[in-house]
């Protein structure tokens, strides 16, 4: 009896043991598992918690700003060769997105124009067909000078995998610092002429300008004491990087070079940066006259670390017609170049099957790199 009864206590002991495990057990997993996907649901936020202070110079406000853009999709005519995003149309975006820039006077978006890029990282491409947003935060404003500057970041949307949980990973593919400009303003256009002996220190191209490639401005011009509005011409950051580009794959040896780099050498060059860009020209440029006109694109090339990156100081040009209406009778015209627009471009050679940085460039190459001006 007293052996019967040992046993089922023994029993019941177990049992009771078993039990308490698998409770402890259960709630360990349902913990882990909450916890798990509390991360995994967790959306990373696109803007920063706390955005910068806007500093405006006349000290009339300061309050915060920051937006982030709908979505967006890359189309086919967004792509370049590779099928990503091609590197002058991230401007492009960003003054799409800027649209949606919180605004006092919706009738005022359309007079801001990009005037400036700085510091633009290209870290990433978005490919053909995927999705982004653009963020935006205002970091500075001018009343002074009618200009805002802010930060912008392309970045991609948080995707969910085959849980249908949330991805914590947001790429930014790229992210720049924007100059907007006011306009109807006046503008004081550069004082120097750029000298055609430039072409001694740059090398030189000459590409028509074609009207889809100018942008239309508001313009406030004094004549007579009579303040009136017009509209005038420029050429956007855009069109001017669309030119950038052009003379860097003429410089490069055309598209039959670069595809031979590509498929014989396994050597592609990409763009990983942009600073100084900056539109130099918003005076009165009329369409009569300068639509289809030539621009000059100037670039001088400073190889590095044996070819591997190449430095492009850009330089846009055209021979601008100047109208003085001092005798307002019969007013003279007088042709004079002038600087429309610069950048600095920096590319780099890869490894077209790593995607890593490569010095082992062919022979023709590093002889044209090492002719070039500013080594």
């Amino acid at each position: 009896m007293a052996r019967l009864l040992h046993t089922a206590i023994a029993t019941i002991s177990f049992l009771l043991t078993y039990v308490i495990r698998q409770k402890a057990f259960s709630f360990a997993f349902l913990t882990h598992h909450h916890q798990h996907r509390s991360r995994s649901t967790h959306h990373p936020t696109l803007l920063a918690s706390s955005p910068p202070l806007v500093h405006d110079e006349n000290e009339t406000q300061t309050k915060t700003t920051s937006f982030t853009s709908p979505k967006f999709r890359v189309y086919i005519e967004d792509t370049d060769a590779y099928q990503v995003m091609y590197n002058s149309n991230y401007a492009r975006q960003y003054e799409r997105a800027l649209i949606h820039a919180p605004r006092d006077d919706d009738a005022k978006r359309k007079q801001w124009v990009m005037t400036a890029i700085t510091n633009q990282k290209f870290r990433s491409s978005p490919t053909l067909g995927s999705e982004y947003v653009v963020t935006g935060q205002l970091v500075e404003r001018s009343g002074a000078d009618n200009t805002e500057v802010w930060q912008m970041e392309m970045v991609s949307l948080p995707t969910n995998d085959i849980d249908g949980n949330a991805d914590e990973v947001v790429i930014v593919y790229n992210a720049a610092m924007v100059t907007l400009s006011s306009t109807p303003h006046v503008l004081s256009s550069p004082d120097e002429d750029v000298s055609t002996s430039s072409s001694e220190l740059y090398h030189s191209q000459s590409f028509p300008c074609y009207p889809d490639e100018f942008d239309m401005h508001l313009q406030t011009t004094t004549s007579t004491d009579t303040r009136t509005q017009q509209y005038a011409y420029h050429i956007p950051i855009r069109s001017v990087t669309n030119f950038f580009e052009r003379h860097r794959t003429i410089y490069l040896g055309g598209p039959d070079k670069l595809r031979k780099l590509q498929q014989e050498d396994g050597i592609l060059f990409v763009i990983t940066a942009m600073d100084d860009g900056e539109i130099c020209w918003l005076d009165a440029m009329d369409g009569a006259n300068h639509l289809g006109r030539d621009v000059i694109v100037e670039t001088k090339f400073v190889a590095k670390r044996r070819g591997m990156v190449v430095e492009c100081y850009h330089r846009l040009l055209m021979d601008i017609d100047i109208i003085d209406d001092d005798d307002h009778d019969s007013p003279s015209k007088s042709r004079s170049r002038k600087l429309l627009a610069k950048a600095t471009m920096t590319m780099m050679a890869l490894n077209k099957d790593t995607y890593r940085p490569t010095s082992k460039l062919p022979q023709w190459l590093m002889d044209l790199i090492s002719s070039s001006v500013g080594q």
